[in-house]
């Protein structure tokens, strides 16, 4: 119960800066041209609370319902204004002046973000420094002529003295698929670049195990059995405690990741398994059980991996941290690298390309919001950012009622000389409010669905 409870406060806390943080920019950029501000609420739906500040005698509300925000301003479309006041109006702005009032809501998210990773780099986070513990036979990895024991010192150029800026640097390149230049240092003290080729990875297994999917593992975790369940296909086969995996079909093993990776496409199918018992090469053949998770289906043998006896030595820790000055710089490079994986994911899902299941809802960031809080404060503002920057870039699309749609009337406007009718913005609203419905309900299926699995 105190979980459920203590996710849903970290969801609330996180949903109100980050609604209060974007409407804050629409409020501030207005007043700042001189339009005048009646409402600025934080939630939609009945006041719960209001107070009324300032020579506007502006209202400030928080609303029953903990998604979205408004402000609302002086307008002669939604209201008689005094003939004085008339000046202060939204609708008798230029077209600059009420552009720069709807863009300063996704502003000031990426802002937020830009402020965040600029703390975060200046306080420095800590990490394991990332020596490749194990390398997959055949993989890009390989190929890339990257060893087992090596270090990565840089990614793209950008210094990487742990795991997770390593992760950082190479999400954006996995998404595009294209090639990603590291600097690694081998056993031997060398300093080698390499250059993996990611054309052909799956897009939607990468962002989750993006090493993985390159052939490298950070961790030691040998493919030896350590539970077989009861009547499963390996039970089956034959499978016993101990064994160690060392080739599946025709595909050699020496990292236990590599089980699961190669049984996705496997449900159903029959292959013959080799493993390692008491010095011997064992040969069985086996058939997966098929298991559907999240709506892909997958093949399972019911086997779980012996826990590794990790030695702390063999794993040193880091801190990734900048100047203040040089923060700045990898603040700005941070953000752009959230936002390009950001909106060509989405290029990506609206193409077919990626899977529609990688959308994520309230409910699921929720859980996130929750984990990152137990985790610590830098996991939590670290995943504030993380969702300003989507919250940003979910409000410049161009879809009426969001703030691109705005924009993008506005632009209409500016080309043809007058606003666009009434009737045109109506259908407009109706077509934007269908969009967003059917996008939340395909966001709630998926959140459902992860919860269920």
């Amino acid at each position: 119960m105190f979980d459920v409870l203590y996710t849903i406060l970290s969801f609330l806390v996180a949903i109100g800066i980050l609604i209060a943080i974007h409407e804050f920019g629409h409020f501030w950029v207005a007043k700042k041209l001189g339009v005048k501000v009646l409402r600025f609420s934080i939630g939609m739906g009945k006041p719960i609370w209001k107070k009324t500040f300032g020579a506007d005698k502006t209202e400030f509300v928080l609303a029953a319902i903990p998604i979205g925000g408004y402000v609302s301003m002086l307008n002669e479309q939604e209201g008689e204004v005094a003939e004085e006041e008339k000046h202060r109006a939204f609708n008798r702005q230029k077209i600059w002046r009420r552009s720069l009032i709807v863009l300063a809501g996704p502003a000031f998210n990426f802002l937020l973000a830009l402020l965040i990773y600029w703390g975060i780099s200046v306080g420095g986070v800590e990490g394991t420094v990332p020596v490749i513990k194990q390398i997959e036979h055949g993989s890009i990895a390989e190929r890339a002529g990257l060893e087992r024991g090596a270090q990565i010192i840089s990614v793209q150029g950008w210094d990487t003295p742990t795991w997770d800026s390593v992760f950082q640097e190479a999400i954006p390149h996995l998404v595009d698929r294209g090639e990603l230049r590291l600097t690694a240092k081998d056993g031997s003290g060398i300093i080698r670049e390499h250059v993996l080729d990611l054309s052909t990875i799956d897009i939607n297994r990468s962002l989750k195990r993006p090493l993985d999917e390159m052939g490298m593992y950070w961790v030691e975790v040998p493919a030896v059995i350590g539970k077989v369940i009861k009547d499963s296909p390996a039970e089956k086969a034959g499978m016993l405690l101990g064994d160690r995996i060392i080739v599946m079909g025709n595909k050699k093993i020496n990292h236990w990741n590599q089980v699961s990776r190669f049984l996705a496409d496997k449900a159903k199918k029959t292959f013959p398994l080799v493993v390692e018992r008491a010095g011997q090469e064992v040969t069985l053949m086996i058939t997966p059980d098929e298991v559907e998770e999240k709506g892909i289906k997958f093949g399972r043998i019911g086997v779980a991996p012996k826990t590794p006896d990790l030695q702390e030595s063999d794993y040193k820790r880091a801190v990734n941290q900048y100047s203040v000055l040089d923060a700045i710089g990898y603040s700005i490079h941070r953000t752009w690298n959230v936002t390009y994986t950001t909106t060509h994911a989405l290029y990506l899902m609206v193409t077919m390309e990626m899977s529609l299941t990688n959308i994520s809802g309230p409910v699921n960031i929720a859980v996130v919001a929750g984990k990152s809080a137990s985790i610590g404060i830098t996991q939590y503002i670290l995943f504030l950012a993380l969702v300003s920057i989507s919250l940003g870039i979910l409000n410049l699309l161009p879809i009426p009622i969001l703030d691109g749609g705005h924009l993008l009337y506005y632009l209409i406007e500016a080309v043809k000389g007058s606003p666009v009718s009434d009737f045109v913005e109506a259908i407009g609203q109706r077509i934007g409010i269908m969009l967003l419905i059917m996008l939340m309900l395909l966001a709630f299926y998926n959140d459902i669905v992860r919860l269920a699995t």
